[in-house]
Parts: C-alpha cells; sequence; structure tokens
C-alpha cells in the first residue's frame, strides 16, 4: 500500500497545513525526474532515455538559473544502490586566493571581534563559480558513462537556443517591478537576456 500525504500528515496536522502542495502521487517503471521546473525534467528524461543516470541533465541551470546556475555553486548527495552508500559532491565556489576575513572585515567596516554580514549585493558575496566543475565532478564519479558530456548538455542547450517559457518565479526575479535583489538590479545589460517583457 502507497503511503499517500494525508496517510503521513493527517490534513487537521500543522505539518500539512505547512506543507501547502496537493499534486498527486507519480508512478513510474521506467524512471523519473523530480525538479521545480518542468521543462528541466523533460531534458533529465531525455538523457535518461539515452542511458544516463540521475546525474543526467543541465537543464534546470537554463530553465531556473537560481538554482545550480553556471555562475553559481552546486552540491550532490549520490545514493548507490549497489552499495547502499551514500556519497557528498561540494562543489560550492571559493573565495579569490587575497580575499581574507580581515580584508573583507577592514572593507566592510566590521572591527575585529564583532560579529557582522555580507550584504548580498556586495562584491564580498561574489565567490568563483564551482557549478561547471561541480557537474563535471558529478559525471565522472557519480554518471553511468553511457553518456557524454555533450549529450547531458544537449537539451538544455537546445531549450537555451530555441527559447522558452519562463516561469512566475524565475520572472519575478526578473521582473522590472521587482524592487528587490534581481536580475535588473545585478547585471548591468539584464535587458539581454529578456526578450518580452
Amino acid at each position: 500500500m502507497p503511503l499517500t500525504t494525508p496517510s503521513v500528515f493527517p490534513p487537521a496536522s500543522d505539518a500539512f497545513v505547512k506543507f501547502a502542495s496537493r499534486r498527486s502521487v507519480v508512478h513510474s517503471t521506467k524512471g523519473i525526474v523530480a525538479c521545480s521546473q518542468s521543462l528541466a525534467a523533460k531534458c533529465g528524461i531525455e538523457v535518461l532515455d539515452a542511458g544516463g543516470n540521475c546525474v543526467v541533465s543541465a537543464g534546470l541551470n537554463m530553465t531556473e538559473p537560481c538554482s545550480t546556475g553556471i555562475g553559481g555553486d552546486m552540491f550532490c548527495l549520490f545514493y548507490d544502490a549497489k552499495t547502499k552508500k551514500v556519497s557528498a559532491l561540494n562543489g560550492s565556489g571559493r573565495s579569490g586566493a587575497k580575499y581574507t576575513l580581515e580584508t573583507i572585515r577592514k572593507s566592510l567596516g566590521i572591527p575585529d571581534g564583532q560579529p557582522g554580514n555580507i550584504p548580498m549585493d556586495s562584491v564580498h558575496a561574489v565567490s568563483v563559480p564551482g557549478a561547471p566543475a561541480g557537474w563535471c565532478d558529478s559525471v565522472a564519479r557519480f554518471g553511468s558513462g553511457k553518456v557524454t558530456m555533450e549529450q547531458i548538455l544537449a537539451p538544455a542547450i537546445e531549450l537555451g537556443e530555441e527559447g522558452f517559457p519562463v516561469a512566475e518565479g524565475v520572472a519575478y526575479w526578473v521582473s522590472p517591478f521587482n524592487t528587490g535583489f534581481s536580475l535588473r538590479l545585478s547585471c548591468y545589460n539584464w535587458l539581454r537576456w529578456i526578450i518580452d517583457m
């Protein structure tokens, strides 16, 4: 008997109220890709069909760049069914070689021994992107060996070349009406990336 959401979290429980999704359970006998963007999931299915495994897709990089975008970080937990072990891969970017706690404190005017924050729109919040190396490392360590990096990237490249509808959440971050931290505020040539506003 499958465990349905209502059987795990009865409708009257606080946990069920906090988790607002009411989507039906999805079943598959030939593989499945779960992510926040349906077009990214489609990219993953294409790579699975070509012989890839769960280390399959760059689709989310294209459709939701704030989630493992090429300019950011990536992290991977991989479960090997044969060995029944979980492996972790850290694809986070590193700070520049001359970037020390002392230089950050001095630049931001934070006295030694005092707590402080790095503002999200500060140059100090930027690290060297780790996602591209993380993708390559995850394919090398955990990939099926049946598909090439070119095959893995091809569906995402096709989306980028042909265009695709942007999901509401992603659209919010590039919207000229968003007054918070957004592409508009962080990228001088942001209009080049947007075709129809």
